[in-house]
């Protein structure tokens, strides 16, 4: 997120005395909400989404999470999530500094068994990360993601832009490097946002969605506004000028 200042005067005459103010967004220095998890799952399963499934309502909240007010770290070892993904290990972090944050959250060795049906095989990756930074009112965020197989959903290109989305029509999509601006200013990335469309198409899944790797970052802080200016416009050639230049600033 880049802020612009912009700069506007006026020339109202010979002699005259004019404000020119320039302006930007100001917030506190402390403004910064700075959090990630390594995964979360609220869905409603349809019988038979899962093998031998009898239909579900999975609500897991944000596990392995971190935030900026502690703690610190998380990590979880060993993952089910209830039986919608398996992982070896997912993780998150905040690091703080003067005037900065950074977020980073990870899931390393996955399956995907929620997917199955759609993508004709459990899908499974290696390992995805997703990461942002505040600093001097910017936030930036990124994904990396690798090993990744998702069947018949498709196939993601060797550089991976901001919310490329892969899936079904009407059963389930995937976003990858999903990154959402937020009204204050914040910035969420996630490595992977699978969501389920709903119940009415065929081979549908259910209602919902699953994150896996994701971080937001608020900003940290912008340039306050800067000081009305005074400038007085003087005549071209006249005494205070000598060289024939329009204006001096007092």
């Amino acid at each position: 997120m880049r802020t612009t200042l912009l700069r506007a005067g006026s020339l109202a005459g010979a002699t005259a005395a004019v404000l020119a103010a320039s302006g930007g967004v100001a917030v506190a220095d402390d403004a910064v909400t700075t959090s990630a998890y390594g995964a979360s799952a609220t869905v409603s399963l349809l019988p038979g989404a899962l093998a031998g499934g009898t239909g579900t309502t999975v609500d897991t909240g944000r596990l392995a999470a971190s935030r900026s007010g502690g703690p610190a770290s998380a990590s979880a070892a060993d993952v089910p999530l209830e039986g919608l993904v398996t992982a070896k290990a997912i993780s998150s972090s905040v690091v703080t500094g003067a005037g900065s944050e950074a977020a980073k959250a990870s899931v390393t060795e996955a399956t995907l068994p929620l997917l199955a049906p759609a993508a004709g095989r459990v899908p499974s990756l290696r390992l995805i990360s997703a990461r942002c930074a505040a600093a001097d009112g910017h936030v930036t965020g990124s994904s990396d993601l690798a090993g990744v197989a998702l069947g018949r959903l498709g196939t993601l290109p060797a550089a991976t832009a901001p919310n490329q989305r892969l899936g079904i029509p009407g059963v389930v999509e995937v976003i990858v490097n999903e990154q959402l601006q937020r009204y204050d200013g914040s910035l969420e990335v996630t490595a992977l946002h699978i969501k389920l469309l709903g119940g009415g198409t065929t081979g549908a899944l259910g209602r919902g969605d699953v994150k896996l790797a994701s971080a937001t970052c608020g900003p940290s802080r912008e340039r306050a506004p800067e000081a009305p200016r005074q400038v007085t416009i003087v005549p071209a050639g006249a005494p205070q000028t000598g060289d024939g230049s329009l204006a001096a600033e007092a």
